[in-house]
């Protein structure tokens, strides 16, 4: 039998690492003398090593997320990748499986952003949040431009700190924001995955930052205005801020004649324009999902305070078999305990896989959704009504790409 071991990579294969990620993500690159040194960029890179080789790769970033109003700790998955010749050999699920056990402890939920849905969707991760995505001329967002209170000023990598206090602020109105480090701040929002330096704004008012903006321009064709402004971030902590912030937009209508910027699903922002016709407005599936341990989890879950509930539920997870079974949920007070029963009963009243649980606890799903369209099972109206109120559903936005 070969010796097979998951293990954080030692400096020393930093480049095999690097290798196969360029090969997996961007192949019509071609093969480099040397391979793209990201330097202390955030997470840790794992690998599978057979019999010493290293033959199937990810990163594990280690977050901070909203969930209902509060922090919890997030696992992420990236960069998951296997070189040609050590395919169909099981690798990726023993990443997976490594991985879940890895977090087991720390962290309640996981996420990643996937290649292909159906793949993930296997191992039990599910959609965490859809998003709308506007293009439009910069002059559409003219209905804006008489939001003239406050201040726009230009900020460098080193004033980061002045963007915290609002992107927090926006954060815990949603679930599944990401909170961020300074090495976040300076390398993922003040840098892009490629290296290049974004537009950083923020929008003040009375000494003090009520939102930001974050964007790039690039070039679309030889025309002196043929260019495209993408927001990567628009985050305000209130309506007048959200509407300089657009008025800002509106105002680039001399440099570029497209402005590309993404929402929350169910964000009204096409009401505001005065020709919704004339904006392009497409909604596309996020990241996903998923629950690393029931138990843990659902302790993790802010409860609504005037809930109380005791309820028992089969769960279903091919993945991690400590979360397949029964468990026993009680809340009261906000605050949740669950517990595995050890002698479950033949029959409990409500059944659903690890999937649709993970999209439960975060709010992406209300109930009466998840039992029309992800498989949940309720036996009678009174846990129906006690599943609910213990999981209203959320406005979800991971909107960080990692």
């Amino acid at each position: 039998m070969p010796d097979t071991e998951f293990r954080l990579l030692p400096p020393d294969r930093r480049k095999e690492y690097q290798r196969i990620v360029e090969y997996a993500f961007s192949p019509e690159d071609g093969v480099r003398e040397e391979p793209v040194d990201h330097g202390d960029e955030p997470g840790d890179a794992f690998g599978i090593f057979v019999d010493g080789d290293l033959v199937s790769v990810c990163k594990h970033y280690d977050f901070e997320a909203s969930l209902r109003g509060t922090w919890v700790p997030l696992a992420g998955l990236a960069a998951v990748a296997t070189p040609p010749e050590h395919r169909r050999r099981g690798h990726v699920r023993a990443t997976i499986d490594a991985s879940l056990d890895r977090w087991r402890d720390k962290f309640p939920l996981a996420a990643l952003w996937p290649f292909e849905r159906a793949f993930y969707r296997r191992f039990g991760w599910a959609t965490a949040n859809n998003y709308l995505e506007y293009s439009c001329s910069p002059t559409a967002l003219s209905f804006a431009r008489d939001a003239t209170e406050g201040r726009f000023k230009q900020v460098t990598p080193d004033e980061w700190r002045t963007l915290r206090p609002a992107h927090e602020t926006h954060a815990l109105r949603r679930t599944l924001t990401l909170r961020r480090d300074e090495a976040w701040w300076r390398d993922r929002v003040f840098r892009t995955l490629d290296d290049d330096r974004p537009y950083v704004y923020t929008y003040e008012r009375g000494d003090e930052v009520r939102g930001y903006l974050v964007y790039t321009v690039e070039r679309t064709g030889d025309g002196v205005d043929d260019r495209e402004l993408e927001v990567r971030e628009l985050v305000a902590v209130d309506e007048a801020a959200h509407r300089s912030l657009l008025g800002f937009l509106a105002d680039h209508d001399s440099q570029v004649d497209s402005v590309t910027v993404s929402t929350e699903d169910g964000n009204k922002l096409l009401d505001r324009f005065d020709d919704p016709s004339a904006v392009d407005c497409r909604r596309h599936a996020g990241p996903m999902v998923r629950i690393v341990d029931v138990e843990h989890a659902l302790a993790a879950v802010p409860y609504p305070d005037d809930v109380s509930a005791d309820l028992v539920f089969r769960v279903t997870d091919e993945t991690a078999p400590w979360n397949d079974g029964v468990f026993h949920l009680d809340v009261s007070g906000g605050a949740g305990e669950c517990a595995r029963v050890a002698d479950p009963p033949d029959t409990v009243g409500a059944s659903l896989d690890i999937g649709t649980l993970s999209q439960l606890a975060v709010g992406y799903h209300s109930v009466a959704d998840a039992r029309r369209v992800a498989g949940l099972t309720v036996d009678d109206a009174a846990l129906t009504t006690a599943l609910a109120s213990l999981f209203p559903p959320e406005t979800v936005r991971l909107r960080t790409f990692f």
